[in-house]
């Protein structure tokens, strides 16, 4: 069938108006995931006689002290864990963003403010050191304290320090529930940090907008990564683009820390 001159031009006219409002016969695909898996086997370690470490960014402590690159504005994630009766001495900390999550024990928290409280599981504090202040964290218990710490770097600077405190819901077990980043627990740095439950039949998906990174920290338990890939307990996922979905075989949590990139 042959087409006139006015119906091709009323039907270019057509195909024009359908790409202005993003529609196509040819959709655009979805942005291929950037994955980089982050497996115990190349974390950093650190052995003392009352701490064992594993830092997954920039270490703090022990021979690999200041070695490893930020993601972002997240400078640290240390996942430690306390021999019973001990502590890190007394120091100071400025211009950061401390925030330690309790994954098992207990924590206590002694400072120079007459601060002082007790951490239990899926509880969290926030430091915000500002213009300085001395603190140390340490287990006063008979059995192993399993703590995260993370700094983050501050967007805002100067003011007293401020202390601020969370617990991530027990009930329902799964779901996301935010540990900072908002009002409560007010981060001064462009990150959120999530604590995810996920239960075995459940489906997570995570996603970075433009301009952003996530970082996954599994906590107690392997987690299904789409197809074929697997991050087992304390194994960590960078996400650079993209989106991923979590599945597990049996319940467990993890953490998502999403940040300007």
């Amino acid at each position: 069938m042959k087409l006139g001159r006015r119906a091709l031009v009323r039907g270019g006219a057509r195909l024009l108006g359908l790409a202005a409002l993003g529609c196509s016969s040819s959709p655009k695909p979805e942005p291929v995931a950037d994955v980089r898996l982050r497996p115990l086997s190349s974390l950093p370690v650190t052995e003392l006689s009352w701490l064992r470490l594993h830092d997954h960014f920039i270490a703090t402590v022990g021979p690999s002290a200041g070695m490893g690159r930020p993601l972002g504005s997240l400078q640290v994630l240390a996942d430690a864990t306390f021999a019973p009766r001990s502590r890190f001495p007394l120091h100071p900390h400025r211009e950061m963003e401390i925030l330690s999550i309790v994954l098992s024990g207990e924590l206590s928290h002694h400072g120079d403010q007459s601060h002082g409280t007790t951490l239990r599981p899926r509880e969290a504090q926030l430091v915000s050191a500002r213009d300085g202040m001395f603190h140390a964290e340490g287990n006063e218990t008979d059995e192993d304290t399993r703590m995260l710490q993370l700094w983050f770097a501050p967007t805002q600077h100067g003011g007293a320090p401020a202390y601020f405190r969370r617990s991530v819901p027990q009930a329902a077990r799964r779901g996301r529930h935010l540990v900072a980043g908002d009002e409560a627990m007010p981060l001064r740095s462009d990150a959120r940090v999530w604590w995810l439950d996920v239960a075995v039949g459940q489906e997570t998906a995570l996603e970075v907008a433009p301009g952003r990174a996530g970082y996954l920290l599994s906590l107690d338990a392997a987690l299904q990564l789409g197809q074929g890939r697997v991050l087992a307990r304390g194994e960590g996922a960078q996400l650079l683009r993209g989106g991923l979905t979590l599945r597990a075989s049996q319940d467990c949590s993890a953490l998502w820390i999403d940040v300007a990139a």
